[in-house]
């Protein structure tokens, strides 16, 4: 499930002001140098083209071509004669030079935008980071890490992503939430998305051990923090509670009590949480199952209408039947 941004952004897990995106800084980029190589390349060939018509060979043409646009300052290969020949190399100069100007131009703005946008986004990130408190660490952005920022972020409760996988914690910063990149088990890391000054520690890891590290760690810097852990092994829960998990979640034996609970309880379904994530509970689907309700309320007005056609029906067969037999005897 991709996750939604709330309506009211204002929680101190959002992010205070967005960043540009990076993918648009690079396109912006690579547009300029795509511009600036199509037009060196282009100055190059029209220029060896010139040289070649003027009567050299392709050799000494493309020779003369490179030592004029770079301004290396070798001599000519053949003596520039002719108006229209030096007016010619005038042009190339210019074109060449331009063209490359503009090159390094683009690769300039391509290094300094893309290294000043991570700059800035990095301190705007690092002051929120000082500024929050009373709030949950989620460490780990995978499906799990992903569901629970959700559910936190509809409550309106403060929280920070913590990941050592770049793409996770882009991804959490693509959907609104303050992110920090960094191992959960180092104390500096920890330290950094305030540790002491948060609420509760979630590690949510598909990696029982990452998570009995991370448990250990938090634990050993700030005996008062509630650890909630998630375990994927039923032999791993014992091992997170001595490590000084608070709680320890199960979602494969969850999930199992749920199916279980399915199974043997169809209409216990409603009363899942899981529910929440699904469709049926969108607005569309609500007017539909309204529809469906009042189409079952009809079927079943006419299906009483029908009984009692047919209560009467059977009971005049019936009358009808007794009359014919109180007739024979009669006769």
């Amino acid at each position: 499930m991709k996750p939604l941004p709330p309506e009211n952004p204002t929680g101190a897990s959002r992010m205070s002001s967005s960043p540009a995106r990076p993918e648009l800084i690079e396109q912006n980029s690579s547009k300029t140098l795509r511009k600036g190589l199509t037009f060196f390349v282009a100055t190059c060939i029209i220029a060896t083209a010139g040289y070649v018509l003027a009567g050299w060979n392709w050799i000494d043409a493309i020779y003369m071509v490179v030592i004029t646009i770079f301004g290396v300052g070798y001599g000519e290969v053949h003596p520039i004669e002719g108006t229209w020949l030096k007016l010619f190399t005038i042009a190339v100069i210019f074109a060449g030079c331009s063209s490359l100007i503009y090159v390094i131009g683009g690769i300039v703005q391509m290094l300094t935008e893309g290294e000043i946008e991570r700059m800035l986004g990095s301190r705007n990130r690092s002051k929120e980071m000082d500024q929050i408190s009373d709030h949950t660490i989620i460490c780990g952005y995978g499906r799990v890490g992903q569901m629970l920022a959700q559910e936190l972020s509809n409550q309106d409760e403060p929280l920070v992503i913590l990941d050592y996988n770049p793409t996770s914690v882009q991804k959490a910063i693509e959907d609104g939430f303050l992110a920090f990149e960094g191992d959960a088990i180092e104390d500096d890391i920890l330290h950094k998305v305030g540790l002491f000054r948060a609420r509760a520690l979630a590690t949510v890891l598909g990696d029982d051990a990452a998570n009995v590290f991370i448990t250990l760690t938090a634990r050993d810097l700030c005996d008062s923090i509630r650890i909630i852990a998630r375990a994927e092994s039923p032999c791993t829960e014992r091992k997170l509670i001595r490590s000084g998990a608070t709680s320890v979640v199960m979602p494969a034996a969850i999930s199992a009590v749920r199916i279980a609970q399915l199974a043997a309880s169809p209409m216990e379904a409603e009363n899942l949480p899981e529910e929440r994530y699904r469709m049926l509970h969108t607005d569309a689907c609500k007017s539909s199952s309204e529809s469906l309700q009042e189409l079952e309320h009809e079927v079943e007005a006419e299906l009483d209408e029908l009984a009692d056609l047919a209560g009467d029906l059977t009971k005049s067969v019936a009358n009808r039947h007794l009359d014919q037999i109180a007739n024979s005897e009669r006769s």
